[in-house]
């Protein structure tokens, strides 16, 4: 994935050179989504699926070598009823790094979702993620914001060998006025870590989400271990939130059946009393040049069939 790359470079001084880049890259995809029953049948059950998605990056280096960073997004999705939409900026999110330690503030991810110590995604079979090995969990995480502001917190990253740890931060700004107006965003703290040994990653986390507006606190948990079997990667899964009725379990792998396909399978049981079991079963095959055709078949826990095909290409 590269990327346009624009340059600059200045002479301060006699304190030397100083350079910075702005790149550009992303990708692109669209086919057919299918979903039974759909908002319980106020919704298209077969459409069209589309997503472009180009990631601005600019940076800069100091003299000492601290790196300084930022990115926002444009993204553009398919509506719900079939329509097409506009693409529209995300908020911006600021990075600091020099050696193992990664600060990051503004439209930030929360530890589960930023995949650094936990593999909470796994391998998710088909064109868009419809299921995964996570699929069962009622939890809304913390997340960078592709088409809107973002929830504006910090997440700090620490790498030392084979050891990481991460902890972040999102603030009900709302709350802070001692109003009960709605935010997209509430409270929320998390902290995890993991050790890879190996072929295998074995990654926790432990958090607290408190709905936007709300005083209610959910604890949460995850734990994540991945790795190879054979020819196999495979990521397996186990859950706890406050707000489900049960703990969730999950499992997921990606098979390479040829030089150029992957069977890609993914199951998760467990989250609420209501749930059917989830599961996926599905293929991707690169057509080369950052191009790829993806479909999948399964199951959701509402027990109402999934399926998707279609293209991804990189960019």
């Amino acid at each position: 994935m590269k990327k346009l790359l624009i340059a600059t470079t200045a002479l301060v001084g006699t304190a030397g050179v100083v350079a910075a880049e702005t790149t550009f890259g992303g990708y692109g995809r669209f086919g057919i989504l299918y979903e039974e029953d759909r908002g319980g049948g106020t919704q298209e059950e077969t459409r069209i699926e589309s997503r472009y998605r180009l990631n601005i990056d600019s940076s800069t280096e100091t003299d000492g070598g601290v790196r300084f960073a930022a990115r926002i997004r444009v993204e553009a999705n398919e509506n719900a009823n079939n329509s097409a939409n506009q693409g529209v900026f995300s908020g911006a999110r600021f990075q600091v790094n020099t050696g193992g330690l990664r600060v990051r503030v503004g439209n930030i991810s929360g530890v589960t979702d930023a995949a650094n110590v936990v593999n909470y995604f796994g391998y998710e079979p088909g064109l868009v993620g419809q299921t995964g090995q996570y699929a069962n969990s009622g939890v809304s995480l913390p997340a960078f914001s592709s088409t809107g502001a973002g929830n504006n917190g910090i997440n700090v990253l620490y790498e030392m060998g084979d050891f990481k740890v991460m902890a972040s931060y999102t603030d009900d700004h709302t709350d802070n006025l001692g109003g009960a107006g709605a935010t997209a965003f509430g409270d929320s703290f998390e902290i995890g870590a993991s050790y890879t040994f190996s072929a295998w990653t074995l990654g926790a986390v432990v958090g607290q989400f408190e709905g936007a507006g709300s005083t209610v606190e959910n604890d949460w948990w995850v734990a994540t271990l991945s790795g190879t079997l054979g020819i196999a990667d495979v990521s397996f899964l186990i859950s706890d939130f406050d707000g489900d009725d049960d703990t969730v379990f999950g499992a997921s792998t990606s098979i390479p059946v040829g030089a150029a396909t992957n069977v890609v399978a993914s199951v998760s049981t467990g989250g609420d009393d209501a749930n059917d079991t989830s599961y996926g079963l599905g293929f991707t095959h690169s057509l080369g040049g950052g191009v790829s055709l993806s479909g999948m078949a399964g199951s959701n826990a509402a027990g109402n069939t999934i399926a998707d095909l279609g293209v991804r290409f990189n960019f």
